[in-house]
């Protein structure tokens, strides 16, 4: 059976090449033109420990990871066993395993129910004996898969090439043992199953992590300082800043801890630098306090929030979307900022131009609320023009509004006033966290400090007509709505596109602006909407609370929600909708 649309996962221990391998498939199928979407997984350990990957290859543009798995591989029954919530596979999978590792007998019935298709293959054998290293067996394994199903050999040798471009005997190697995976199937197995991936040659691809496409969003927004602490899953965006930022002029620091990491973000924008620092909810929380000075003091930071699963140190490698209501309330005191959210990895790049666009203009701190989904998932994504990016420059004093300069004058329309640099002649005046006068005097008067607070809120308005982006997918007259926001974007339009495919009506809308709220946008959606089902990864129903302190919501609402660990699905979201139709 020819295959246009092919779910691959790989299960192993820390140190099999599972990562590697998966990435080796999407760089060689990206070269042939196909679109792809990796999904990585890890254990919690610091080191060692399991890993997986799921890759979905297809002919067409993929929304998200999809459903079921339809060719699985492991290297051990017991890794695969902590991953077995997360590996959903369908009625018929192939299943290939080590011959060294048998399949547990309590497994047997279960995948005799699935009709499974399984291969035992001597992968760890093969590279003992054929490349006198254990090292290699990751990339026979691909060979077995390439033989098997059709993937791009060519493509797979050329990753190979490029990975360990700087170890000429490394490649020579594991090109080896890629051919020694084809050869063994050629001698030794007979095809049991229908999986065969068949596709039209085209124009490569690009493929990018979100985390990476976060960073060179900055830059090309023009952050030239990074500021951070090493964490779980936001690590990828100091990675990528220490390794480009200096070569254009940046300066990376890494940080003794999340709080100086947020002063220094606070101290260089304050000194004139576009400056942005990445962090995950643990972070976030430590990072409070700083929010609350740039938004008292006016200093334009960014801040990325890659989220991840629980409260605390929660689980660090696992994904949910349960940093929102932190993300908006978390500090003491009215205090302004902007939440926006990206729903994929090329929104990545946009949103962190958008977010220091925003925070350079209305002097404002913004998170960027990103996850662990979107951030440490590769995916197929069009070619960024960054040159027709224009770089937003804060508004700066001229020469008569620096005479008796007055660093937070009120009678702006939009609550921005002009905002000198450190060495600006006539541009000195307090930034501090105590309220200030319109010179940034320190004062207690109860006037002044309800007029510099309506100040730093009269911006909202501005920001919200200008920035209040929403996609809407399906069919505007629909009786039923879904609403979601971030990564849970591709499984709903997906899903849309999916019930729209069986002749049934449905609307959706994904906001990118979560705060200040839209609301205007909200409302138009809301119009003529008989049912609302709402979709969240938390337990909470964060989402859903936040809409209902800001819409009066009259519909039937139904809400999917739960905690993460694991993205949604499609079909999880399509079962929820389509029993509401």
């Amino acid at each position: 059976m020819a295959s246009t649309d092919i779910i691959i996962g790989i299960v192993g221990s820390g140190g099999d090449g599972v990562i590697t391998a998966g990435e080796f498939i999407v760089s060689a199928v990206s070269s042939e033109g196909l679109f792809s979407f990796m999904l990585k997984s890890y254990g919690a350990q610091i080191r060692g420990g399991e890993s997986s990957c799921r890759v979905r290859i297809s002919e067409q543009p993929v929304q998200s990871q999809g459903d079921e798995i339809d060719v699985l591989v492991t290297f051990s029954w017991a890794d695969l066993l902590k991953f077995e919530h997360e590996v959903e596979l369908r009625e018929g999978t192939v299943i290939l395993y080590d011959e060294d590792d048998p399949m547990p007998e309590d497994h047997v019935a279960q995948y005799a129910a699935l009709k499974a298709v399984t291969y035992a293959i001597p992968f760890k054998r093969l590279a003992k004996e054929r490349t006198q290293t254990i090292l290699t067996k990751n990339v026979i394994m691909l060979g077995v898969l390439a033989e098997l199903f059709g993937l791009p050999a060519k493509g797979i040798r050329h990753a190979i090439a490029r990975k360990f471009a700087a170890k000429p005997g490394v490649v020579e190697k594991n090109i080896d043992a890629f051919g020694i995976g084809r050869e063994w199937v050629k001698e030794n197995l007979e095809k049991r199953d229908p999986f065969h991936l068949e596709y039209t040659p085209g124009a490569p691809k690009l493929v990018m992590e979100g985390n990476a496409a976060t960073a060179l969003g900055a830059v090309v927004a023009g952050c030239r300082f990074y500021a951070g602490y090493p964490i779980t899953p936001a690590g990828e965006v100091m990675v990528w800043m220490a390794r480009h930022l200096p070569a254009l002029g940046g300066i990376m620091v890494q940080c003794e801890d999340e709080i100086s990491a947020a002063g220094m973000v606070v101290g260089a924008a304050f000194g004139g630098a576009k400056a942005m620092c990445a962090t995950s909810g643990p972070g976030l929380s430590l990072k409070s306090e700083m929010l609350g000075l740039a938004s008292i003091a006016e200093v334009p930071i960014v801040i990325v929030d890659v989220q991840r699963g629980g409260p605390s140190t929660g689980i660090p490698t696992k994904t949910e979307q349960s940093d929102l209501m932190h993300a908006i309330y978390g500090s003491h005191g009215d205090s302004p900022r902007v939440v926006i959210a990206p729903t994929d990895v090329e929104d990545c790049f946009d949103t962190a131009v958008q977010a220091f666009d925003i925070a350079e203009e209305f002097q404002i701190p913004v998170i960027l609320l990103s996850d662990q989904f979107i951030a440490q998932r590769k995916e197929t994504v069009r070619p960024f023009d960054v040159s027709r990016r224009a770089v937003y420059e804060r508004v700066k004093p001229g020469r008569a509004e620096l005479v008796d300069y007055k660093r937070y004058r009120l009678d702006t329309k939009t609550g921005v006033s002009p905002m000198a640099v450190p060495g600006m002649p006539g541009g000195q005046y307090p930034a501090s966290g105590i309220e200030h006068s319109e010179a940034g005097d320190p004062t207690s008067r109860v006037d002044t400090h309800s007029a510099l607070t309506e100040k730093r809120y009269r911006k909202y308005r501005y920001i919200i007509e200008k920035y209040s982006f929403v996609r809407t997918y399906g069919d505007e007259d629909a009786e039923v709505g879904i609403l979601g926001w971030g990564s849970s974007k591709g499984v709903i339009k997906e899903t849309v596109l999916r019930l729209q495919a069986e002749g049934r009506k449905v609307h959706c809308m994904i906001p990118q602006l979560l705060h200040p709220f839209p609301k205007e946008a909200f409302d138009r959606f809301l119009a003529g909407k008989k049912i609302l089902v709402v979709v969240e990864l938390n337990y909470r129903g964060m989402f859903l609370q936040f809409i209902r302190s800001r819409c009066d919501i009259k519909q039937k609402v139904v809400h999917y929600g739960r905690t993460g660990g694991k993205p949604f699905s499609v079909r999880e979201i399509y079962d929820v909708v389509r029993e509401v139709l």
